[in-house]
């Protein structure tokens, strides 16, 4: 096994530290401690041999000039490192770093190193006012001090190995002829070595390409959209009355999909021969004459009233353990406080059982035990459950429905409470002066902006809070409609799939794909799809080659031309490079070296 020497150098601060923790343990440093002087091991494999690798680490201030130096001897391969985000760190490569190592150690090869490269993609690296060094940049500096270039990301874990797999080629291949020689000092007299190989040509790095930019997903507010509505009862049909005057309103269409027990209550007064009552056969229906004769526990009576349902619960279910059942049925979880007194558990436990709602009396069990942090899996749970209820009994169905749209000749029925609940723009449509917000009237609205495919997706994501993309296909009609009802996380959903598919089309071939991914960047910059405007920026810039030659690279817009064209990839200073390097060989004749790796 061969010992190879590797020091890292550099100003203070630039990731020297992480660059190596991250490269031996795989993990990035959580605090930031300034270092002194560090060593570490680590045996790799290049190229089928093994290496023992000694790495150095050194502190970049000033203080520790006259001891920086003791690190230095029998070195064989330097790496100066400098931060992507601090352009003072590559001027002192030239200006500090470059000329201690020709002062101290003239003929050990030397790599640079640019770190933090996942700084540039910050969304607010602009408003830092600190402008990042580019590629183009750090390899003019490197040819410049006749170094090997690369760069990397240690948080990213990205161009680690092949940092340090090239730094121990550049390192073999210029190791110098050693001469044993007796009294040998090993202080910096041994620098000098008298003996080494024809310098061999430092081929360009390749940059990483970088990865795909990560897609995140705005939570779910299904819960708490139902809270709101839940506090302020528009469009109710229900009217609870409590400890025999109290009242709270209700929604029949939430009660069904939310509760058996109270779906029965309201399935109680249906003849069998209504539209509502087929919609519902699904659910066993309570008899009237018992709800309003105390046959069924918790109930009092069942009336039709003006404004809809009004049923009256048993003296002994008090209105704060009633509105925590509500809030249950409306958002998955009572919102108890914190410091809930125990008989308040017990007495909702109790009121749970009566109204046959198993997953409420475990909530109760789950703080009474401690375990409150159980509970918000259950209300996920619960709402996806409701969600699906609300599909399956009320989605483009007659039943309780008070708004019709009207789009390719076919009608589509839904329910205002619902659309109002989840859609800002539909909460005002459906209210103050509106057409569409005329009460005890069935709304007949005309859409003709959408097809009917994507107008059913839109109402089954408001329905559930999950839309059917994978069947879709139109992912970005369905997109543009998300936007126009400021739907902002299905917005985000269609962004996932829109991309994966963009990866399944241009996974044989780019140039020949008939995904048109910059008329879906154009379309992403149009409907304020910001995080599809960053894969389709990065899609095309890592495959600048291929889109150049398609037809439709003319249509990018000028500021995209700009941003792809500064981060294409490879680089075109790399190509340059490349091609240089080339031109160099040939200078030489047949290349025969082994260590020379493009």
């Amino acid at each position: 096994m061969e010992n190879l020497k590797l020091v890292v150098i550099g100003d203070g601060a630039v990731g020297k530290s992480c660059l190596l923790i991250a490269y031996t343990t795989n993990a990035f440093p959580s605090e930031y401690v300034p270092t002194v002087f560090d060593n570490y091991a680590v045996n790799v494999m290049v190229d089928g041999k093994p290496f023992n690798i000694g790495l150095w680490d050194t502190a970049g201030q000033e203080d520790y000039d006259r001891l920086r130096p003791l690190s230095y001897p029998q070195t064989d391969v330097f790496l100066i490192c400098y931060s992507v985000d601090n352009i003072d760190s590559l001027t002192n490569v030239k200006e500090k770093w470059i000329m201690e190592l020709q002062h101290f150690c003239h003929d050990v090869p030397v790599m640079l190193v640019g770190c933090k490269t996942d700084l540039r993609r910050r969304d607010d690296a602009s408003a830092t006012g600190r402008r990042c060094v580019t590629f183009a940049e750090g390899l003019r500096v490197a040819k410049d001090i006749n170094a090997m270039y690369v760069e990397t990301s240690s948080l990213l874990q990205e161009g680690l190995k092949d940092c340090f797999d090239q730094a121990i080629r550049l390192a073999t291949c210029n190791r110098p002829v050693k001469k044993t020689k007796k009294g040998a000092s090993f202080g910096f007299s041994a620098f000098g070595r008298s003996k080494k190989r024809e310098p061999t040509l430092i081929p360009p790095v390749m940059p990483p390409a970088g990865k795909a930019p990560w897609m995140e997903m705005e939570s779910s507010r299904f819960a708490d959209d139902w809270y709101k509505t839940m506090q302020d009862p528009k469009f109710s049909d229900v009217t609870f009355v409590v400890e025999g005057c109290r009242k709270l309103q209700a929604h029949r269409i939430v009660l069904c999909a939310a509760s058996s027990f109270f779906g029965k209550v309201l399935a109680s007064g249906m003849s069998p021969q209504t539209s509502q009552q087929d919609a519902l056969n699904q659910i066993d229906s309570f008899d009237r004459e018992d709800l309003n004769s105390g046959k069924i526990e918790g109930i009092s009576s069942v009336h039709d009233g003006e404004d809809g349902l009004l049923v009256e619960l048993s003296a002994d279910i008090k209105a704060k353990s009633f509105v925590r059942v509500l809030e249950f049925i409306y958002t998955g979880v009572p919102r108890l406080p914190e410091d809930a007194d125990e008989e308040v558990v017990k007495e909702l436990r109790r009121v749970a059982n009566i109204f046959k709602m198993p997953y409420l009396a475990t909530i109760c069990d789950n703080i009474e035990r401690e375990e409150e942090f159980l509970n918000p899996s259950i209300g996920t749970y619960l709402n996806d459950e409701t969600g699906v209820k609300m599909k399956q009994m009320f989605l483009n169905k007659r039943t309780y429905a008070d708004v019709v749209f009207s789009l390719d000749g076919q009608k589509v029925y839904a329910h205002k409470v619902i659309l109002s609940t989840r859609s800002d723009v539909m909460a005002a449509m459906f209210s103050g002066n509106f057409m569409e917000s005329k009460k005890d009237q069935i709304s007949e609205i005309p859409i003709t902006s959408s097809s009917l495919e994507n107008f059913l997706a839109l109402l089954e994501y408001l329905y559930t809070d999950h839309a059917p993309l994978e069947e879709s296909n139109d992912l970005v009609g369905i997109l543009t409609l998300a936007d126009e009802n400021c739907q902002s996380r299905l917005v985000n959903l269609c962004e996932l799939y829109i991309s994966k598919e963009v990866d399944r089309a241009c996974r044989d071939r780019i140039e020949k794909a008939e995904i048109d991914v910059i008329g879906l960047l154009n379309m992403a910059n149009m409907y304020n799809a910001k995080q599809l405007t960053t894969f389709c920026l990065h899609f095309i810039s890592t495959n600048y080659d291929a889109f150049s030659r398609r037809q439709e690279f003319r249509n990018l817009e000028p500021k995209d031309r700009e941003h792809v064209d500064e981060h294409r990839w490879p680089p075109l200073a790399y190509l340059k490079a490349v091609e240089e390097f080339e031109k160099e060989l040939e200078k030489r004749g047949q290349n025969t070296d082994t260590c020379v790796v493009m």
